[in-house]
């Protein structure tokens, strides 16, 4: 491991210190963990000014029915704070220095980042560089961190921890390491991939991806529970009227044993179980003992209400209409022009070797037939298409937009 942590070297009422020097690499860090309200003063502070401030966040959505974020960790300088969220759910001290204009936040992967720490603190983070979208701008392969600190930084980290449950407390001092190493890289990341998007004069489409990526907002797990969520579950559409009224019935139960367990759905029942229930459709313990994965002590436990949502779907299924009304279909010109895009840009990606992140992202290319810009000018104002790809490629794309190619019929 390429950090190896120190006792305490001082502490206070709101933040704990250690010491740790680094090995194989260029600089030591101190690392502060805080966990009271008062130690956020120090971590802003220390913020203030920054030029550059790598931050990540670890959630535990593996692990309970709502994720939160249970660590915020931030490098500035030779400091490494290690914040404990589930201890301090207010971070409004480190508003101002995460949204400074003139302090780059260096992530990798922020988007998830970004929402929730909205979702969860209300806290924007920009301006920000994000090393992963950086990576695939160049080209990378292989765009992990894990990747990327071997590649550049010469450091193997340990990433056994990914699924680790974060909202467990104590937190024993073996695991901050892997929180450390997070974002003491990422400064250095910063610096070799910055240079090389300028070098291939990329660096106008990155700040393009990183800008959309700022404003990203949550759109995961609401607080009230989506009545037809089940739909979403791979191999709803297979079953018959019937199955897919019990499915409903079943998820429904699901996410309401979750809430009170707080526990992920697939913890409490899995969707193959409930895919199976809702086309056998089972009367009594005999028959869901045969359901594949479900234990007697499953049985024992949930076994009537499993049942009750079997009675009540196969009763009710007329109120449950087997399919939504379809999704308004985009003009068959928007689709066309869609398509055109997408065949042209395969053209460019081919003769330039870049990819096509570079070229056209497809959020652009899915504006640009929503708007059918008609001059240069209607096209520049067109989000993330950028002054480069419209001085390399603006005549073409109005080219495409005016006639674009016949398109085969698709499903929708």
């Amino acid at each position: 491991m390429p950090y190896a942590l120190g006792a305490f070297e001082q502490s206070d009422a709101s933040t704990r210190r250690y010491r740790r020097h680094s090995i194989g690499a260029r600089t030591s860090h101190d690392i502060v963990y805080v966990d009271r309200v008062e130690g956020l003063d120090k971590v802003a502070d220390a913020l203030d000014g920054a030029e550059f401030i790598a931050i990540d966040t670890e959630s535990n959505s593996l692990h309970v029915y709502r994720e939160q974020v249970c660590f915020v960790q931030i490098c500035v300088g030779d400091d490494v704070f290690i914040i404990d969220t589930v201890a301090i759910r207010n971070l409004d001290s480190l508003r101002k220095p995460l949204s400074d204009p003139d302090s780059l936040k260096l992530l990798h992967g922020a988007d998830y980042d970004v929402v929730c720490m909205k979702r969860d603190f209300d806290i924007g983070i920009e301006p920000i560089f994000d090393t992963m979208i950086a990576a695939q701008i160049l080209g990378y392969e292989q765009l992990g961190l894990g990747s990327l600190a071997e590649k550049h930084c010469g450091v193997t980290l340990d990433k056994t921890l990914s699924r680790y449950d974060w909202g467990k407390r104590p937190l024993e001092d073996r695991y901050l390491p892997y929180l450390v190493e997070d974002v003491v890289h990422l400064e250095t990341l910063y610096d070799i991939l910055d240079h090389a998007l300028s070098r291939a004069d990329h660096l106008e489409a990155a700040d393009i991806e990183f800008d959309r990526v700022a404003l990203q907002e949550w759109s995961g797990r609401d607080a009230e529970v989506d009545p037809e969520g089940f739909r979403r579950i791979k191999g709803a559409r297979d079953l018959d009227h019937k199955g897919l009224a019990v499915l409903k019935e079943l998820y429904l139960l699901r996410e309401e044993l979750s809430e009170e367990a707080n526990r992920p759905p697939f913890k409490v029942l899995g969707n193959a179980q409930l895919l199976d229930i809702a086309a056998r459709r089972p009367h009594g313990p005999g028959d869901l003992r045969r359901i594949q994965g479900f234990p007697d002590r499953l049985l024992r436990r949930l076994g009537r209400e499993i049942t009750g949502c079997v009675d009540r779907g196969s009763r009710n299924y007329q109120d449950v209409p087997k399919r939504l009304p379809a999704p308004p279909r985009p003009p068959e010109v928007q689709l066309a022009i869609n398509d055109g895009l997408r065949k042209w840009r395969r053209g460019i990606v081919q003769e330039l070797e870049v990819p096509s992140l570079v070229v056209l992202p497809n959020h652009v290319v899915e504006k640009i037939a929503a708007r059918r810009p008609k001059t240069l000018e209607e096209l520049a104002d067109v989000p993330g298409l950028g002054e480069k790809r419209l001085r390399l490629y603006g005549d073409a794309i109005l080219r495409i937009v005016a006639k674009p190619p016949p398109i085969q019929r698709r499903r929708y």
